[in-house]
C-alpha cells in the first residue's frame, strides 16, 4: 500500500477536518511512526478540487502499518 508522508504540524492542521460533505482527513502512523495520509482514488480526485490539493504533490511512499499486539490477558 502507498500513502504520502505529512509532517506532525500538518496532522494537527487537517485531523478530522472535512474536505467534502462527508470526508475527512484521518492520518495513521506506519511501523516508523511517521504519519501517512492514505487516499483512494475517488478521495485524490476529491481534493484536487480544493485548498488541500497540494496534498497530492506528496511523493508516493510505501506504508508498512504497526503489527497489531494483542491485548494482555
Amino acid at each position: 500500500m502507498e500513502g504520502r508522508i505529512v509532517t506532525t504540524e500538518t496532522v494537527q492542521e487537517l485531523q478530522g477536518v472535512f474536505f467534502d460533505d462527508t470526508t475527512f482527513f484521518d492520518f495513521v502512523l506506519d511501523i516508523n511512526d511517521n504519519y501517512f495520509l492514505l487516499l483512494t482514488s475517488q478521495d485524490e480526485a476529491d481534493i484536487a478540487l480544493t485548498q488541500y490539493a497540494y496534498l497530492l504533490e506528496i511523493p508516493l511512499s510505501e506504508f508498512i502499518p504497526k503489527p497489531l499486539i494483542p491485548p494482555i490477558k
